[in-house]
């Protein structure tokens, strides 16, 4: 192993990450303490102390430990060129820059494709697999303005929304990330491969926190979903069930301070049972919202809290409320993004 190997490069992330006992939130402590993968091999108990447990430390003191993660490491970059994979780090200028603003940041992501630089770039446009008429057209109309102010739209690639808010986006000549639950080596779901082609062939990206080789099980899939309104402004949650997976990217949007918006079925539409997540989130207080969907800890908290008396999502209605969702994604450009949320939305009356 090269001790001069800096600690937050990927390779030197990829080599701690492979050490026992080191996941993401360690790996970020040594980074902000140690300069290179050598000052960790080498420090004294003493010096460890706060950053690492005592087992922690016993590993970072075997050699044999060091080369094994450091193989581990190199040939995930192996795999990465081989795969015309970029592994990317909170220090690299692709790296998203909301994405660095949430506490659960992946230390690295795998990037194949084009991240477009700076602030003003992702919102995501998610929703359920089984759309009915009224979320089909809501997806095109909704991505299709977004595209036509500048944004790229982020989705999960999933058969149904995702899908749609993919197509519309290339339809439209605009930029997409598709953020995927598995290793980048595959494609899941793999009836969506020619689509993934097609958006790497417009100039768009796929985007994972897995390594190669990692499936897209449940777990993963729920992480995705983390990445997806992490690395956004905003997200639009077009169509969705009480119960719907899209519910999980949702709760991580408040979580994560950014906004959340919702077009309104109307008519029939609003009878239909895949809207009726939307309905609550744009209709019912975060009280009650928080009492329907069973909210635990910090979420229930902050229903409870901030939302008592207010739906949590910005809606839709019309048209005419794109000026409106495009106003509010503008002003999360101007401030932090939890405190932009929590601040200027009473101010508004949107949310």
């Amino acid at each position: 192993m090269n001790p001069d190997i800096r600690c937050d490069s990927a390779n030197g992330l990829l080599t701690l990450l492979a050490l026992r006992g080191i996941g993401p939130q360690v790996a970020e402590r040594i980074v902000a303490r140690f300069e290179s993968l050598g000052d960790v091999r080498d420090a004294s108990p003493q010096h460890l102390a706060g950053t690492v447990s005592n087992r922690v430390g016993s590993i970072l003191r075997d050699k044999h430990a060091w080369e094994r993660a450091y193989a581990c490491a190199l040939r995930i970059l192996e795999q990465a060129y081989e795969h015309s994979v970029r592994v990317l780090t909170e220090t690299d200028d692709e790296y998203p820059v909301w994405l660095r603003e949430i506490s659960d940041r992946p230390p690295v992501i795998y990037v194949k494709g084009t991240l477009p630089p700076g602030r003003r770039c992702y919102v995501a446009c998610i929703g359920t697999r089984e759309p009915s008429r009224f979320g089909e057209l809501a997806t095109r109309r909704v991505t299709a303005r977004l595209v036509e102010n500048g944004w790229s739209v982020v989705s999960g690639l999933a058969i149904g929304i995702d899908t749609l808010a993919h197509q519309t986006t290339l339809d439209a000549e605009g930029h997409t990330v598709a953020v995927l639950a598995n290793g980048l080596e595959t494609v899941y779901p793999k009836k969506n491969k020619a689509l993934a082609d097609r958006i790497l062939e417009a100039g768009g990206a796929l985007l994972s926190e897995q390594p190669f080789g990692a499936p897209a099980i449940p777990r993963n899939l729920v992480s995705r979903d983390r990445l997806q309104s992490g690395m956004s402004a905003g997200t639009v949650v077009m169509q969705t069930d009480i119960k719907g997976g899209s519910m999980h990217t949702v709760r991580f949007t408040l979580l994560q301070g950014r906004r959340l918006f919702a077009p309104v079925p109307n008519g029939q539409h609003s009878k239909e049972p895949k809207s009726q997540g939307v309905l609550a989130l744009t209709r019912k207080s975060g009280a009650d919202l928080s009492r329907l969907l069973d909210a635990q800890g910090e979420y229930r908290d902050l229903l409870q809290g901030h939302y008592r008396d207010r739906p949590p999502a910005v809606p839709l209605n019309s048209r005419e409320d794109y000026r409106d969702l495009l106003g509010q994604l503008n002003e999360m450009l101007l401030s932090p993004t939890r405190d932009a949320q929590h601040q200027t939305g009473s101010q508004m009356g949107l949310l």
